[in-house]
């Protein structure tokens, strides 16, 4: 009995015979708790695999906006976001208070500053689409770039509840409606 809590527990599996002297019910246990771990150990493999891929992939898109100007990047998001169920309406080119997209779903609208940045993009785009979401009245608002973010612009974003979307995730959020077309 003290293998199958050690099993339970992570230590290693009873021996091939050990297994064969034991209970049907005991053995039947310890065959599907190995089993579980087997099943465990695979989908923790396929899900770096996806990981690294969408990470790969969504780079390379993410790679051909850095290309774009500012106001095609906009475009190319609002594109992006209507093909995401949401309904987009653009702000004017300058002017705009902060917020170059006004996203709404489910009642909830939300302010976008786009930066299409190669580098880092700063503490002042965290602070150009909180004033956007309070022009607009929106909900809450997002920064979304090509690039990433520095520490304070990550920090004011944690404490102001602006939700960042960098490289990453832009590349995720383009792979996910690239994945049905390739299906």
């Amino acid at each position: 009995m003290k293998w199958l809590i050690s099993l339970i527990f992570g230590n290693e599996a009873p021996t091939a015979k050990a297994t064969k002297q034991l209970d049907p019910k005991v053995r039947h246990l310890s065959e599907t708790l190995t089993f579980a771990k087997q099943q465990q150990q695979a989908l923790r493999h396929k899900q770096k695999e996806h990981e690294r891929w969408e990470l790969r992939y969504g780079s390379l898109y993410v790679d051909e906006l850095k290309k774009l100007s500012g106001t095609d990047f906009e475009d190319y998001l609002a594109v992006l976001f209507k093909s995401h169920g949401y309904e987009v309406k653009t702000t004017p080119s300058t002017g705009d208070y902060g917020a170059d997209l006004i996203l709404h779903k489910d009642r909830q609208l939300i302010a976008v500053q786009a930066k299409c940045y190669t580098g880092s993009v700063g503490v002042s785009a965290v602070q150009e689409a909180l004033s956007g979401m309070a022009y607009y009245r929106c909900h809450s608002a997002w920064v979304v770039t090509t690039g990433n973010y520095t520490n304070n612009a990550v920090e004011l974003a944690r404490k102001s509840n602006v939700e960042l979307l960098g490289s990453n995730e832009l590349g995720k959020l383009i792979l996910q409606i690239q994945k049905p077309a390739t299906n």
